[in-house]
């Protein structure tokens, strides 16, 4: 297939589309997540914590996967890389469903090390792309748009999910499949970057190779608060269907829907994150954290799935406002040669979310026992506030940098 090209070195809006279909496939990871009580129903001699791994175990893969893929994109190209990272993810993720009177559980863990494996192979490369290819404002409009469009496709595959988990536990992995219709569009239209790359890092006109650029250390603190904050968001996403069942509120199908309120918090924020950038600038990070707290408030006191789901909303619109302006903020301030690589870093954390998940939630009831589910909530409240302080005592000025210094 001939490679699509950018014309006079700018997206046209079919490559722009053809990238954003890869963010149509970022939030397969959450596929199982309206299915986990489903789950231990049927596996019942599997504890909670082990049912929860196949959902988290994803993300912990998908980490040194992400960060090396990063790193290669230069190399083996962000098109290649994109193709076979979604592959590997839908058929890997799709093949449990042949397998449905299995009562060993390692089954589902192995489907779910191979969609981490896909997953980290293809999740760098549509924001790198951008990173690579947009600056200012477009940069961000995109970021936000791409991350709208990953939670779209999250609720698409969490409500097929919960509903096909209606039909048997089984059948929740079919949602895999949704997959192949991004890939298509993908392989139709999205420009190849990394020969727009390789030409910020050579001179244009002598034809010297530049040395490589230094990653400013600030990156590693805006990888580790992103973390914090997405573990807050996901957590939840991933305990819901559980505590709904728990509390008598909801099933599988309802609990998706519920869930989903999360993706569509998501969804708006991602159509005014420039918005949010202009009007709170560097101290969008401190005002997301204080939300992700006042989101978690309905989470903890619901008695009904309604009031619970208003909780979940809050949480996504915040938590997607804290990791996008944490993407874009490292984009500004990274060496366009290290843009794949330092892309690799962030959205691996965005996949380390869901695999610490599980265990802060195991860790919670050990520390409030009498609690028991219900006492995730507390936590997260102070992991957030205390995300929520520093980021409203220090500015990120990055976050409104106006053009990518290697040196700050």
């Amino acid at each position: 297939m001939v490679q699509p090209k950018m014309k006079s070195g700018k997206l046209s809006v079919m490559n722009t589309i053809g990238i954003l279909a890869l963010f149509c496939t970022m939030s397969e990871f959450a596929i199982l997540t309206p299915s986990i009580a489903a789950f231990a129903h049927h596996f019942a001699d599997t504890d909670i914590t082990t049912i929860m791994l196949a959902n988290s175990i994803t993300g912990v893969i998908s980490v040194p996967v992400s960060i090396a893929s990063g790193a290669l994109l230069p190399r083996i190209g962000f098109r290649p890389a994109a193709i076979i990272g979604v592959l590997i993810m839908s058929v890997g993720g799709a093949f449990p469903f042949l397998m449905p009177d299995i009562t060993n559980y390692g089954f589902i863990i192995f489907s779910r090390v191979i969609v981490g494996i896909g997953l980290g192979i293809m999740f760098p490369v549509g924001n790198a792309s951008i990173i690579a290819l947009c600056e200012g404002e477009q940069r961000s409009r995109l970021l936000g748009l791409g991350i709208t469009i990953q939670f779209v496709f999250n609720i698409i595959y969490t409500t097929l999910a919960g509903y096909l988990t209606e039909i048997a536990w089984n059948y929740s992995f079919l949602a895999y499949l949704v997959g192949f219709i991004p890939l298509v569009i993908a392989l139709v239209w999205m420009p190849e970057s990394k020969d727009v790359v390789a030409a910020k890092t050579t001179g244009a006109v002598k034809g010297e190779v530049k040395e490589k650029g230094k990653i400013p250390r600030a990156i590693g603190g805006y990888a580790v608060f992103a973390l914090a904050a997405w573990t807050c968001v996901v957590t939840v996403q991933v305990v819901t269907s559980s505590i709904l069942d728990v509390r008598g509120l909801a099933g599988p199908g309802e609990a998706a829907l519920v869930i989903n309120c999360c993706g569509i918090g998501t969804i708006l924020c991602g159509v005014l994150f420039p918005y949010l950038v202009r009007i709170f600038k560097g101290r969008l990070f401190g005002v997301a954290g204080v939300f992700i707290v006042i989101g978690l408030v309905p989470c903890l006191i619901a008695t009904s799935s309604v009031v619970y789901a208003v909780g979940v909303f809050i949480l996504g619109f915040a938590g997607s406002a804290f990791f996008t302006a944490a993407q874009n903020a490292t984009g500004n301030i990274t060496p366009p040669d290290r843009v794949p690589f330092v892309s690799g870093i962030m959205t691996s954390m965005m996949n380390l979310g869901p695999f610490l998940g599980p265990y802060v939630f195991s860790l919670s009831m050990v520390m409030i026992p009498s609690m028991g589910y219900d006492a995730i909530f507390p936590v997260l409240m102070v992991i957030a506030a205390v995300v929520a302080v520093i980021g409203l005592v220090h500015s990120m000025r990055a976050l409104v940098a106006k053009k990518p210094d290697a040196e700050e």
